[in-house]
């Protein structure tokens, strides 16, 4: 089994590396990293699955360009998954409108054959 520091870890390659290609717009290298049952809740409230997540980054209608993100917990749920908490602020265009958000963020990463896969996803603004 990891230690708290392998699995902390993990998390930030992780998370450093979903950060990478959805700045890049990268969607077709995110699509292995993404569960095929993801949950993505954004900060708005609006919940998308897998394929909405990945067209919106596909068709622009959401385009980061700056993002700083730090986890601060990560908690296992046995040797094939994790939830890992933290905070970003991250500049994006959404839907034509830019915006600028700090928010808190929660993931769950789960192991499927060996493959670490974003299950669910939830942020929520932090007051200005």
């Amino acid at each position: 089994m990891a230690t708290k520091k392998d699995l902390f870890d993990l998390a930030n390659d992780l998370e450093a590396k979903r950060w990478r290609l959805m700045l890049n717009g990268d969607a077709q290298a995110l699509t292995g990293m993404i569960s095929d049952e993801l949950q993505y809740v954004h900060s708005s409230g609006v919940k998308d699955g897998k394929q909405q997540y990945l067209d919106a980054i596909r068709t622009g209608t959401v385009i980061y360009r700056s993002a700083d993100s730090r986890i601060e917990t990560v908690i296992p749920l046995g040797v094939s998954a994790f939830i890992a908490n933290g905070v970003v602020t991250m500049e994006a265009t959404i839907r034509g409108a830019e915006r600028r958000l700090h928010s808190i963020f929660l993931v769950v990463w789960g192991r499927d054959k060996d493959v670490w896969q974003l299950v669910a996803h939830q942020t929520t603004l932090l007051p200005a």
